[in-house]
């Protein structure tokens, strides 16, 4: 079964632990994060989603971000990742 998570379209401080409980609560074997509406992205949000990621991949489970705005693509590049990168935790492990 596959579980879709929609991002808000600022993902700042105040967005952590939310993120991180919602996160955390999936427990189907896909994970499609929508990030459609991402406009801001912050430094612990993306922590956030990198160890969800992580955790994820070592449950054998996948993770894919969809629907990346060109906010989103911009905010990523910016810490080195891109759409794809960042739920391959090979490539940045």
């Amino acid at each position: 079964m596959t579980t879709h998570v929609q991002l808000h379209d600022r993902l700042d401080y105040q967005s952590v632990m939310p993120l991180m409980e919602e996160l955390k609560a999936i427990t189907d074997d896909d994970l499609v994060i929508d990030a459609g509406n991402l406009r801001h992205l912050g430094t612990l949000p993306l922590q956030v989603i990198l160890a969800a990621v992580k955790q994820r991949a070592a449950r054998g489970q996948t993770t894919r971000l969809a629907n990346a705005s060109d906010g989103c693509v911009d905010m990523l590049s910016l810490f080195g990742f891109t759409p794809e990168t960042l739920t391959q935790p090979e490539v940045w492990t």
